[in-house]
């Protein structure tokens, strides 16, 4: 059966995509950590912020992939 298939390989996909996401959201949150701990103006520190907000919000919308896969495969099975 094809639909089988297909779904094996959107969860392969998807199971890859967010072990990937979670070690970069790693590095960028300890980058961005680095960043806020030497920074020398408040204009720096809002940039630090900003770089662990958005690895934070990247983070999260990869979460969403998987929380959709995982109701998509439901509604399938």
């Amino acid at each position: 059966m094809p639909t089988v298939n297909i779904l094996a390989a959107v969860a392969r996909i998807t199971n890859l995509l967010v072990a990937v996401a979670g070690g970069l959201f790693t590095l960028v949150m300890v980058y961005g950590g680095i960043r806020f701990m030497t920074a020398s103006s408040p204009r720096s520190v809002e940039g630090a912020k900003g770089v662990m907000a958005r690895a934070a919000l990247g983070l999260l919308l990869i979460l969403m992939v998987a929380v959709i896969k995982n109701l998509l495969q439901f509604v399938a099975k």
